[in-house]
C-alpha cells in the first residue's frame, strides 16, 4: 500500500499552541511537586506521569488537558534528542500534530498525543524512557 501521508510545517497558531502546552506541562509538574528539568528528560516525564496517575484526577477536562500537554512534552523530547521535527500530518488516520524523523528518507512519524492517549487508556506505568530507547532504535534502523 502506497504511503499517502502529507506533511506540512506547523503554522503560527499550532506552534504557539505547542509552546503553550509545554508551559502548562511545567505548571502541572509544579502543582504535583515533581522536579522537572529543561530541556525535558524522559526520567522527569516518567515521574510526572506517575505523580499524575497517583493524583487520581477524575475531571475529564483536567485529564484531557494533562494528556495534551504530556503528549506535546513527549514529542518535544523526540525533537530535542532524536532529531525529529514538528509537523502537521494528514494520513489515512486523519490529521494531527506529529513529529517526524528522516524526512524524505523513511518519514518515521509519531503522533505523540495519540501515543500518550493509548498509554493512558491501557493504564500503563512508566513508559517514556523505554519508548525513547525503542524509537531511537527504529530511527537508527530506518536511517541505514
Amino acid at each position: 500500500m502506497k504511503d499517502t501521508a502529507k506533511f506540512s510545517p506547523l503554522n503560527d497558531e499550532l506552534r504557539n499552541w505547542v509552546e503553550g502546552q509545554l508551559s502548562l506541562l511545567t505548571e502541572y509538574a509544579e502543582t504535583l511537586d515533581v522536579s522537572f528539568e529543561k530541556p525535558l528528560s524522559s526520567e522527569s516525564m516518567d515521574n510526572l506521569w506517575i505523580a499524575w496517575k497517583e493524583a487520581k484526577v477524575t475531571d475529564s477536562e483536567a485529564v484531557d488537558s494533562f494528556l495534551n500537554c504530556f503528549g506535546i512534552g513527549f514529542g518535544q523530547i523526540l525533537v530535542d534528542n532524536l532529531g525529529f521535527e514538528w509537523t502537521y500530518l494528514e494520513d489515512e488516520y486523519g490529521a494531527d500534530i506529529a513529529v517526524r524523523a528522516l524526512p524524505g528518507i523513511a518519514d518515521t512519524r509519531i503522533a505523540p498525543l495519540h501515543f500518550v492517549l493509548k498509554r493512558w487508556e491501557s493504564n500503563e506505568g512508566r513508559f517514556i524512557t523505554d519508548s525513547i530507547v525503542e524509537i531511537d532504535g527504529i530511527v537508527d534502523e530506518h536511517a541505514r
